[in-house]
């Protein structure tokens, strides 16, 4: 067994096809995942005077929901196999590559005018998080 992946993204699919994860290693992605997702939890220091009409926090609401379904849609839905297991994994090495190749982005928009940033940047991050769920469904849908 390998410890989670972080980058071969071909190296997993291959692992996957030829058999489903072990528990222990499932249990290593879902800890990396939550891990991760902990740091988001941690206070920011929100400037009060980003002002816009909302729909951005629902979009952000509904994109977890959304990626979730469009993942399970294309595992193949109810005929599809090792569900859980793909979305964790795949997702991890996703998510991972894509923040990579992204700071770039976030370090130019870092010198975005204040008055404009937290905009610019919850676009830029809700744009990101849509690439990833298009990416995760792609390399779901090869596994197929």
């Amino acid at each position: 067994m390998q410890f989670v992946v972080f980058w071969n993204i071909n190296w997993l699919k291959e692992r996957l096809r030829k058999e489903p994860l072990s528990g222990r290693e499932t249990y290593l992605y879902t800890f990396c995942w939550l891990a991760f997702l902990t740091l988001g939890f941690f206070p920011e220091n929100i400037n009060d005077s980003f002002i816009h009409s909302g729909w951005l926090e629902v979009i952000e609401l509904a994109i977890p929901a959304f990626a979730i379904f469009y993942a399970w849609l294309c595992n193949g839905g109810r005929k599809g196999e090792q569900f859980w297991t793909r979305l964790i994994s795949i997702g991890w090495v996703v998510t991972m590559r894509t923040l990579v190749f992204s700071l770039p982005l976030f370090l130019v928009l870092s010198f975005a005018p204040m008055e404009q940033s937290e905009f610019i940047y919850e676009t830029a991050a809700t744009l990101v998080g849509l690439f990833i769920i298009w990416r995760l469904g792609r390399h779901i849908e090869n596994l197929r």
